[in-house]
């Protein structure tokens, strides 16, 4: 009875036992060295390595970027052409900054990029000459020196660079695009509608300059302004960095061109000019300018107030004779430009007077026509005039009951008649300095 109960429970015991050790070994890959779990995946292989732009012109002075993606960094870079473009052998971010040395001529100069991996990238380069002179753009006010910067807030200044070719040939004809890229300034434009912009395309001259004005608008504080000129036919650029400075002095900020001295001569000795215009302009500030004269009877202002940055104004001679007018020039903000202004002469002239042509003696022809008869009867008589200075008129020595047509007579050769009873006298006046005059007489028997 004992012996049956063993055995039942051994067997059961058994059983479980071979189950378990199965299950061990299929755990344990069954002994066979399969690895535990084929369906893990290996370590990734590397992503591509690129280098943009692959092809590219590098000009000489002008800065150009590489950019890096992919691979395995850190990078290495090698340059086909080390004289004309220099590269860093190792580089340690995903940006290479290249920066081309002066050429003659074109040259090939690829640069390759290989990453830790044995990875190769190639951008081919090709290094050309300068099209514009490095840090050639140079900043000149209109007006006075700008203290403190190269540009004055209020105020506008000439910008200028130089497109050359090899050699350092001037190229005339080259369309270049200025851009402001920092600071508080615009340029001026050709446009009517939009006379203000952060662009403005010129094209060089002769000495292949190309210039755009700059306008710094007043109360702009001191500052660094960056323009950036780009030759459109190569893309070649150069950043030129200025200093805007502010100034709220009115002789600063105001200006007047002409400047210097203006002298007007008279057409005779001892005679001034009348009716003489001269034109001035206004820049800087801010519009509209009030313009006042220290001699305001001398002559007259015309175009006052000016009412844009630029306008002109006028001034007019009557014939007075004066020496230092100047003028006084106000703008919106109360900015009075006192200084630096034209001086004004009026001056008599130094030519004789040419003495006046006298004119022909005044003749009335017939200078006396006599009738006879009835004397109480109207009658007519005709008078020519000639010499003298015309127009003439005619006076009769009595007036009453007598009429006179054909007055005032025109020109030289010409005649009037007059009707009436009895005798007269009739004078001709002419219209010359001095005045010439001659009678006729009719005489009735």
């Amino acid at each position: 009875m004992i012996a049956f109960r063993l055995t039942a429970w051994i067997r059961p015991a058994i059983a479980l036992l071979a189950v378990a050790g199965i299950l061990t070994l299929s755990a344990c890959g069954g002994g066979s060295g399969a690895p535990n779990n084929p369906y893990t995946p290996g370590p990734p292989a590397p992503s591509l390595l690129t280098v943009v732009p692959d092809e590219a012109t590098a000009y000489a002075g002008t800065p150009l970027i590489l950019s890096i993606a992919g691979g395995t960094p850190p990078y290495f870079a090698f340059s086909a052409n080390p004289a004309a473009l220099p590269v860093p052998g190792t580089i340690t971010s995903n940006t290479v900054a290249l920066m081309a040395n002066a050429v003659d001529v074109a040259q090939p100069a690829n640069v390759t990029i290989r990453d830790s991996a044995g990875q190769v990238a190639v951008s081919e380069i090709t290094v050309r000459p300068a099209v514009l002179l490095p840090a050639s753009i140079t900043i000149v006010p209109n007006s006075a020196p700008c203290p403190g910067g190269d540009a004055c807030s209020g105020q506008t200044s000439v910008a200028t660079v130089r497109a050359t070719g090899p050699g350092g040939a001037p190229l005339a004809g080259r369309q270049v695009r200025f851009d402001v890229v920092q600071g508080t300034f615009t340029l001026a434009t050709t446009n009517p509608g939009s006379p203000l912009a952060a662009t403005q395309t010129v094209v060089t001259d002769a000495n292949g300059d190309a210039r755009v004005i700059i306008s710094v608008p007043p109360n702009t504080p001191t500052q660094i302004g960056l323009l950036r000129a780009t030759d459109l036919t190569s893309g070649s650029q150069v950043t030129g960095q200025f200093v805007i400075a502010q100034v709220t002095a009115g002789e600063g900020v105001l200006s007047v061109a002409p400047s210097g001295t203006v002298t007007i001569t008279g057409p005779a000795q001892n005679v001034c000019s009348a009716g003489v215009r001269v034109s001035f302009y206004v820049f800087g500030g801010t519009p509209p300018y009030r313009v006042v004269t220290n001699f305001p009877d001398a002559v007259t202002l015309v175009g006052t107030p000016v009412l844009t940055n630029g306008g002109g104004f006028d001034i007019v001679t009557n014939g007075s004779c004066f020496t230092g007018l100047t003028f006084a020039i106000t703008d919106a903000t109360g900015r009075t430009l006192t200084t630096g202004v034209p001086s004004v002469s009026n001056q008599p002239g130094t030519q004789a007077p040419t003495p006046p042509t006298p004119a022909p003696t005044l003749v009335i022809t017939p200078p006396t026509q006599s009738v006879s008869g009835n004397c109480a009867t109207n009658r007519t008589y005709q008078f020519a005039v000639i010499g003298g200075t015309p127009p003439y008129s005619v006076v009769l020595g009595l007036p009453t009951g007598w009429t006179v047509t054909g007055t005032p007579v025109t020109a030289s050769g010409s005649s009037f008649t007059v009707s009436g009873p009895g005798s007269n006298t009739v004078t001709v006046v002419d219209s010359g300095a001095p005045q010439q005059t001659v009678s006729g007489s009719i005489n009735c028997q």
